[in-house]
């Protein structure tokens, strides 16, 4: 898009991964967009059910569908793949299980794009428990300014849980994602955590889009979201590591919003802590009780509400009392799905 009043080309990538109950669903959502000018890339990512068929016949139908079939490597390897065969202006990412609402959300992204010229607009999805549980969290009715200099703004935008550890929440200015590198680590769980961390540094411009178009699809068979293992928590024990040894000397409001990102993910890694067999709680222990503080009001609204309950219970005490809240949550979320 070189010039301001060209349409915005989008490149929509899909990771495919078993999903042959949800795949067209996907697929139809996209493509009843009354905004025409755009790609769906859908990586086929070994899947061993019917869902490269389903591809393959979406691919025939319309030429702006294109598949790239690979071995099975990981939701990270998929979306890489995607992103080096994009040619947007734009780039979105949705999870094949997930679907959009509405049939005008490219159009208005397309205007919202023109009017902004934003590097990243952040939209909030909505959780999809059942027909009867649909929720938008809606927090940008709580933010003045909805559009401008996102290092200003950041800190506001990860309090309200606007910028948040998803990637499909997002979309991205495609060559800022090229040029900077900025693509999924491989061989880790939650590689949203680390990309979305790596990617605040490289956004000069936000908008939100207004609306709640995302539907991301809660407690389904199979889902990466519901396989909580012991190595997937060492590998967000890493990623905090990594991620607040990797806050540079730079400029001051993006360096206390990533620290307040991390702060947020620091609360996930307490509530699943007792996942972890007793040689892996004690190998992270200490680094656990050295980021006590972060542990503080106004860093997340999620934050905030574990708060409520430190100030009344010592540090030794929190992890098992989250982990409680933990399965508490798991219990209502299944309640959810089945109602």
């Amino acid at each position: 898009m070189n010039n301001p009043s060209e349409n915005v080309f989008f490149s929509i990538i899909v990771p495919v991964y078993n999903v042959e109950n949800y795949l067209e669903q996907c697929i139809d959502s996209i493509l009843c967009q009354t905004y025409t000018n755009f790609e769906i890339i859908m990586v086929n990512d070994g899947s061993t059910d019917s869902s490269l068929k389903i591809c393959s016949s979406y691919e025939k139908k319309d030429p702006r569908n294109i598949i790239i079939s690979k071995e099975n490597g990981g939701l990270s390897d998929a979306r890489n793949i995607g992103l080096l065969k994009a040619k947007g202006d734009y780039v979105i990412f949705t999870d094949s299980d997930d679907y959009w609402k509405g049939n005008a959300v490219l159009d208005e992204l397309n205007i919202l794009i023109k009017e902004s010229h934003a590097d990243l607009i952040i939209h909030e999805e909505s959780r999809f428990f059942s027909k009867n549980h649909v929720k938008c969290k809606y927090n940008q009715q709580y933010i003045n300014n909805k559009n401008g200099d996102f290092k200003k703004e950041a800190e506001q935008l990860v309090y309200y849980d606007l910028f948040a550890a998803c990637a499909w929440d997002k979309i991205v200015r495609r060559t800022i994602l090229i040029e900077n590198q900025l693509f999924f680590p491989l061989g880790r769980k939650s590689e949203d955590m680390e990309w979305c961390s790596r990617v605040m540094n490289h956004i000069d411009t936000f908008a939100i889009y207004p609306k709640s178009f995302y539907i991301y699809r809660q407690g389904r068979l199979g889902s990466i979201t519901l396989q909580t293992s012991e190595s997937h928590i060492m590998d967000v024990y890493e990623m905090v590591k990594d991620g607040l040894n990797g806050i540079k000397n730079g400029e001051k409001s993006l360096n206390k919003a990533l620290e307040n990102y991390w702060a947020s993910i620091y609360v996930i890694l307490l509530k699943d802590f007792y996942i972890l067999s007793p040689s892996n709680r004690k190998a992270i222990w200490d680094d656990l009780v050295s980021w006590k503080y972060l542990l503080k009001k106004g860093r997340n609204i999620k934050l905030d509400k574990v708060m409520k309950f430190y100030n009344y219970l010592p540090f030794m005490m929190l992890p098992a009392f989250l982990y409680i809240y933990r399965i508490f949550n798991v219990l209502q979320k299944k309640y959810k799905t089945l109602s």
